[in-house]
C-alpha cells in the first residue's frame, strides 16, 4: 500500500499556560497527519493508545491506523459497522490483543494487532452485562476488565473477570462523589487505584478497585489544575495522570495524588498548539501523544525530566 505524504513539523513546543507556573515548555513537538481519508490522514481522531513501539488511532472514519513512533504509517483496519458513531478509547492486553470499546454500538470489540477480530461481547442495555455506551477499558490487577459507561440509566463502571463474567458494578447519574456525568475515560495506576475522566462533571475521580471512591482531581475551570470538559487520560509509568481537555485545548499532568505538575498546549493550529484534544497516550520512553481532534491530526511531544 502507497504511503500518503506526511508532514512533520519541529518546533519549540508550546509554553506552559500562565497563572502560577513557571513559563517552561515540553521540549520539541512532532507533528503528523492532516485531514483526509487517505493512509496518514484523519477526520478527527479521537482514540489514541501506543502499545510497545506501535501507535495506534481511531478516527470518525472509523478505521484503526497504526504507525511507528515517527509517524510513518504501517498497517490498518475498518470496525465491522460504522452507522451508528465510532469508538472513543483503544487500550491493550498484556498478551498483545487490542481491545476497543465499540462506543455506539455497545459492545467491546478484541482484535489482533495485526487487526484480525477474536471476539465481540456486550449488547445493547442495562442489564449487569450490557452497556449503552462503552466509552472507556482497562484492566484490574488480576487482568479484569474494568469499563467505563455513561448513557440513560447507565452512568457507571462495570467489572468483568478474565472470561467476561460480570463481577459488580457502581455508579449513577450525578454530581456527588462516586457519580458521574458522561464517564468518558478510564485508566489504572500501580496501586491499582481506577482513575475515571468524568467529563461533564470537569473532574477526574479516583476509585479503589472495589469501587470506593477515594478523591478527585481538578474542578471546573480554565486556570491551570481545573479542568474543563476532560475527555480522555492515561497514566504513565511513574502514575502521574495526563489529561485532555476538550474544553481548553491542552493537557494537563498531575502526579497520583492531584497536584499539578505541568500543562502543555494551547488554542490554535500551529505546532504544540491544540484543537479539542480527545484523546492522549504516553509511550514506554514518556513520549506524549494526542489526539489533536479538530486540527485533524497527531502531534507527540517529547518528554521530559523537569516539573513544576
Amino acid at each position: 500500500m502507497a504511503l500518503t505524504r506526511r508532514e512533520f513539523v519541529t518546533a519549540v513546543g508550546a509554553g506552559l499556560l500562565g497563572g502560577c507556573l513557571d513559563n517552561t515548555h515540553r521540549g520539541d513537538t512532532v507533528a503528523w497527519g492532516r485531514q483526509g481519508r487517505r493512509f496518514g490522514e484523519f477526520l478527527r481522531p479521537r482514540a489514541i493508545g501506543v502499545c510497545e513501539d506501535e501507535v495506534y488511532v481511531i478516527d470518525t472514519t472509523a478505521r484503526v491506523q497504526v504507525f511507528d513512533e515517527s509517524g510513518a504509517f504501517v498497517r490498518h483496519w475498518i470496525l465491522p459497522e460504522t452507522e451508528n458513531g465510532t469508538p472513543t478509547a483503544i487500550a491493550f492486553h498484556p498478551d498483545g490483543r487490542v481491545l476497543i470499546p465499540d462506543t455506539h454500538n455497545s459492545r467491546i470489540l478484541e482484535y489482533t494487532r495485526e487487526g484480525t477480530l477474536l471476539t465481540q461481547w456486550g449488547s445493547f442495555g442495562t442489564a449487569e452485562d450490557q452497556f449503552i455506551y462503552p466509552t472507556g477499558i482497562t484492566l484490574g490487577p488480576d487482568n479484569e476488565f474494568i469499563v467505563s459507561e455513561y448513557g440513560t440509566g447507565a452512568e457507571r463502571i462495570h467489572v468483568f473477570d478474565t472470561e467476561r463474567r460480570f463481577l459488580r458494578q457502581w455508579g449513577s447519574h450525578g454530581e456527588s462523589d462516586g457519580q458521574f456525568n458522561r464517564a468518558m475515560a478510564i485508566g489504572t495506576n500501580s496501586k491499582h487505584e481506577l482513575v475515571v475522566a468524568d467529563t461533564a462533571n470537569h473532574r477526574i475521580q479516583c476509585f479503589s478497585p472495589d469501587g470506593t471512591w477515594l478523591r478527585n482531581i481538578g474542578a471546573v475551570g480554565t486556570d491551570p489544575g481545573q479542568l474543563k470538559f476532560p475527555h480522555d487520560l492515561c497514566v504513565g509509568a511513574d502514575d502521574t495522570i495526563f489529561v485532555a481537555e476538550y474544553g481548553t485545548h491542552r493537557v494537563s499532568r498531575f502526579d497520583s495524588d492531584g497536584t499539578l505538575l505541568e500543562v502543555f498546549g494551547s488554542a490554535g493550529r500551529g505546532p504544540g498548539q491544540l484543537d479539542a484534544p480527545r484523546g492522549v497516550t504516553v509511550s514506554p520512553s514518556g513520549r506524549v501523544y494526542v489526539a489533536d481532534t479538530d486540527n485533524h491530526r497527531i502531534q507527540c511531544f517529547d518528554s521530559t525530566e523537569r516539573q513544576i
